[in-house]
């Protein structure tokens, strides 16, 4: 029988996701990739109904394609991880003028249904191959349990141990770290019988004591201990753990906080790491879920929005005063007037990757018409629904095509194989002093003033 992983892909099937999932509890994978672009594919395809977050370790990364270069001819190579509908990989952005920059060697992927806990990634505290941190904004933890949950992802390279040196040496700027997981590729008999103890003051074992102590956390035995996460090419090599788990105490006390190294080695999918997989007791209760009010481009809510901002702001132009009083009043006037027509024009929409951005109410009144008599089998109603949507889309790429070529000057912006690769916007916003912005009023703020800030004196001539 032929093993390889595209041979199991049909063997395994991902367990059914409940409905609702609960948020209480989360799941977490902890898996060395082996830097296989096809491993970390299939992973991530097979775990989105029940896993709430994955942490890679040498997780598949290439490049993608080519894109446009003013220097280059051939064109600047855009480098990054898989991308999967039910994923967000917290990882920074493509920036196409680090030409040297060398593939991650660590990477949390997060569901998008965690969305709620409006996950950042810490590239403000630490930016390295190597190491990572995630940080959730819990609303209502468990006893115990932060309302920032940070959770450390490492890659210890079994050469130059860069991940615990790095972490070692920024040890005061961590945040509180409560779940750390990752391939530490340090063998002792604390966590491996076949290993032996590593008892020098400077040996790697030592080291990373001394950093899980610095961080207050400590190890945590699996629920099937003294099973090996890595499984060597070679059979005459022994089989090792390597792959490990650590935790703050609160953590380690939570009911319900365990995990366990996965044994099928069908689940391992080419790698010769096991996954991990962790429970974390999280929530106290079920987080509210609330849809977002948005307005969308292109339509006619946001033609009505704009033309509503620009005529209240027009008539406030005709009466300003040089005055403090008369200024703080206008700037009062301002805010209402968008908060006005934001009330007027938006609305709560649930996001969907089945959605359609030229689905207008002329495209749900046919649907809604259609289903009342007799759906798709009745051949008029079926006719008219199809003409309802040509002419919806045709109304939206003409528009769109028009505010490209005309208003906008791009054209290139109807061509996606020319643009970068953009990953989603994951790192946190700093404020002007370098700290994180991790709430709504703490960014409303900061965004705020960069508003307010005076133009550079070469603008006055604009």
């Amino acid at each position: 029988m032929n093993n390889t992983p595209e041979a199991n892909i049909n063997i395994i099937s991902r367990p059914r996701q409940s409905a609702p999932r609960s948020l209480q509890q989360l799941t977490i994978l902890s898996f060395n990739a082996r830097k296989s672009w096809e491993t970390t594919s299939i992973v991530l395809d097979k775990c989105a109904g029940y896993v709430d977050i994955i942490m890679f370790q040498e997780p598949g990364w290439k490049g993608v394609r080519r894109q446009p270069s003013t220097r280059n001819k051939e064109g600047n190579m855009a480098c990054g991880p898989p991308l999967h509908n039910s994923w967000r990989p917290f990882t920074e952005a493509f920036d196409n003028r680090d030409e040297d920059r060398a593939a991650r060697r660590v990477l949390t992927y997060i569901n998008r249904w965690l969305d709620v806990f409006k996950p950042q990634l810490r590239s403000d505290i630490i930016k390295h191959r190597d190491a990572s941190i995630v940080t959730l904004h819990i609303p209502q933890p468990r006893r115990g349990i932060p309302h920032e949950f940070n959770i450390l992802n490492v890659y210890n390279d079994g050469e130059t141990h860069a991940a615990v040196h790095e972490l070692r040496r920024i040890t005061e700027t961590l945040p509180r770290i409560s779940l750390c997981a990752g391939d530490f590729n340090i063998q002792d008999r604390t966590w491996d019988d076949g290993a032996v103890n590593q008892i020098g003051p400077s040996s790697p074992y030592m080291r990373l004591q001394e950093l899980f102590t610095d961080l207050e956390i400590q190890y945590v035995h699996p629920v099937n201990r003294g099973t090996p996460t890595r499984i060597p090419d070679d059979e005459n090599s022994r089989a090792s753990v390597i792959d490990l788990v650590a935790a703050s105490a609160a953590l380690i006390n939570q009911e319900g906080f365990h995990y366990r190294i996965k044994v099928d080695d069908r689940e391992r999918w080419g790698s010769d790491h096991r996954p991990l997989q962790i429970e974390v007791p999280i929530s106290g209760s079920e987080p509210e879920m609330r849809c977002k009010r948005k307005i969308e481009a292109w339509s006619e809510e946001e033609d009505d929005y704009v033309a509503q901002i620009c005529g209240e702001l027009g008539r406030m132009i005709e009466n300003v005063s040089e005055s403090a009083e008369e200024l703080e009043t206008i700037m009062g006037r301002v805010s209402t007037a968008f908060e006005r027509a934001w009330e007027a024009y938006s609305e709560e929409r649930k996001p969907s990757r089945h959605g359609k951005k030229w689905w207008n109410e002329d495209c749900k009144k046919a649907y809604q018409e259609m289903g009342e008599n007799g759906g798709p089998r009745n051949k008029e109603m079926c006719n008219k629904m199809r003409k309802t949507l040509r002419v919806a889309r045709r109304q939206y790429f003409d528009k769109q095509i028009h505010n490209m070529a005309s208003d906008r000057k791009r054209p290139w912006d109807l061509m996606p194989w020319t643009r970068e690769r953009k990953m989603p916007a994951v790192e946190a916003i700093l404020d002007s002093e370098g700290n994180s912005c991790n709430t709504e009023d703490k960014l409303f703020e900061t965004t705020t003033l960069l508003d307010l800030l005076p133009l550079p004196s070469s603008f006055g001539s604009l």
